[in-house]
């Protein structure tokens, strides 16, 4: 008998109508909480796309050997693209939360106690958005109004240096979410490898500091093909939850 009755839970065929409605509204729900926050990841990475065009082309900016008169001429010439385009920024990332909020919650339900790579997916993400955004405030005050060269000089150099450093954190998300979908396989693992990608790719990033006119430093190509990783893995993975069915995990 106790055998008879451990198949029947396990037969779905078995179960009453009110648990099989109970467990399909369950599994409905947690499809469209998927789809909800791919549509925001997806959100997410359309701002970053049309803020790119916005802005002016980024390997044209003065560079860290670039003088603070230069750099001021800079930002005051194009200052109108620049604010535009750090707005559009802005409300990227602020969706980017929501984004990976959403994902974290998704991924703690099938992650077992103590959910620690969860944990430190959601602070990892926390920490590069506050980091980034903090460095969109002193691009913000170079372009706003005429900064004297004194000025116009650290302020660009503390908006380099903190994307820069964005990258640590950067790289600690992507990790722990490349090691959660290998071990939860939840979400396609070539999802997982495109985030390992990106994280080793960002400890680039926060190597520039150790660089200074060339490949690593801050003025270097890295600054543009770097970010293109996590901005590949945004798209991905938004598109992988946008396809979710209710037979996915």
């Amino acid at each position: 008998m106790a055998v008879h009755t451990g198949v029947g839970a396990l037969d779905p065929s078995k179960k009453s109508p009110a648990t099989r409605k109970r467990l399909d509204l369950t599994a409905r729900s947690a499809s469209t909480s998927a789809r909800l926050i791919g549509l925001a990841g997806l959100a997410s990475f359309d701002l970053i796309i049309i803020a790119a065009f916005v802005a002016p082309p980024l390997w044209n900016a003065p560079g860290t050997t670039a003088s603070a008169t230069e750099v001021s001429a800079y930002a005051q010439h194009h200052g109108g693209r620049i604010i535009a385009s750090l707005l559009i920024y802005s409300f990227a990332m602020g969706i980017f939360l929501c984004f990976t909020g959403g994902l974290c919650a998704w991924l703690r339900e099938r992650e077992r106690p103590p959910q620690a790579l969860s944990s430190i997916f959601a602070f990892s993400a926390v920490a590069l958005a506050v980091l980034i955004m903090a460095a969109f405030v002193p691009a913000y005050m170079l372009s706003y109004r005429p900064q004297p060269a004194a000025i116009a000089g650290p302020l660009a150099d503390l908006t380099f240096g903190l994307l820069a450093l964005s990258g640590i954190p950067t790289a600690v998300c992507l990790a722990t979410y490349a090691a959660l979908i290998t071990r939860l396989r939840c979400l396609p693992t070539w999802t997982a490898w495109l985030a390992t990608a990106g994280a080793l790719t960002h400890v680039l990033i926060a190597a520039s500091f150790v660089s200074h006119g060339a490949f690593l430093s801050l003025e270097s190509s890295v600054i543009v093909w770097v970010p293109a990783t996590f901005f590949a893995w945004i798209l991905a993975t938004s598109a992988v939850l946008l396809r979710t069915r209710r037979g996915l995990r």
